[in-house]
């Protein structure tokens, strides 16, 4: 109990939980979102997004005609994950005729971030891809492993934000807190130590002393 309560003091020393949404982000008609920031998202609506690191999963839905025909292409969940700063950014992505250009968006999605000048901003993408029977996916579920993952575009800051929620813990929690991965608290606790600056893991040693 006291390791995860440092924990969750350390996470919150390294994270920045402004009210303020100060990045915009427009999609095209044909993205799909799936997720952002590790929440189950649907439509295309612009996003209003804190500063900072964010990241969005997405489908890319277009109908195209190839020899006469109307074909609908409805790729791999794709991953971006960017940082930004007080600014509109519109997610740009390739036009598709055809199956090959579909595979080879599957393949290897080539899409852009483009800012309010039309500049274009870095950014670190992947897919979300599951084996056999696609029906019934926990997207939360699927992108939390990614984001403890190795994987270029993940973000375990994500999954410390989503777990220091405010939880109303009911009198008898004790034996529901013994239940905790302690493999996974540590490592989330060695993350946020080495993220912190020298000030924060002071504060942090302190809070574990008392």
């Amino acid at each position: 109990m006291k390791l995860r309560t440092a924990l969750l003091s350390l996470a919150a020393c390294s994270i920045s939980f402004s009210s303020f949404a100060d990045v915009t982000l427009n999609l095209p008609q044909s993205a799909e979102l799936v997720l952002v920031n590790g929440v189950n998202a649907e439509g295309n609506a612009p996003q209003i997004l804190n500063n900072g690191n964010n990241q969005i999963a997405f489908r890319y839905n277009k109908n195209y005609r190839e020899n006469g025909d109307t074909h609908l292409f409805r790729s791999e969940v794709v991953i971006m994950t960017f940082s930004g700063s007080d600014i509109a950014y519109t997610l740009q992505l390739p036009n598709i005729s055809s199956a090959y250009q579909a595979q080879k968006f599957n393949n290897h999605p080539m899409m852009s971030l483009l800012s309010a000048d039309g500049s274009e901003i870095p950014f670190k993408d992947g897919l979300l891809i599951k084996n056999g029977i696609q029906i019934g996916r926990n997207f939360q579920q699927e992108i939390t492993q990614y984001n403890l993952s190795e994987a270029p575009a993940a973000l375990p800051s994500i999954v410390m934000a989503n777990e220091i929620q405010p939880v109303q813990l009911p009198v008898s929690s004790t034996k529901k807190e013994e239940k905790i991965d302690q493999a996974y608290v540590t490592k989330m606790l060695n993350y946020w130590y080495n993220k912190a600056d020298t000030t924060t893991q002071q504060h942090f040693k302190a809070s574990i002393n008392k």
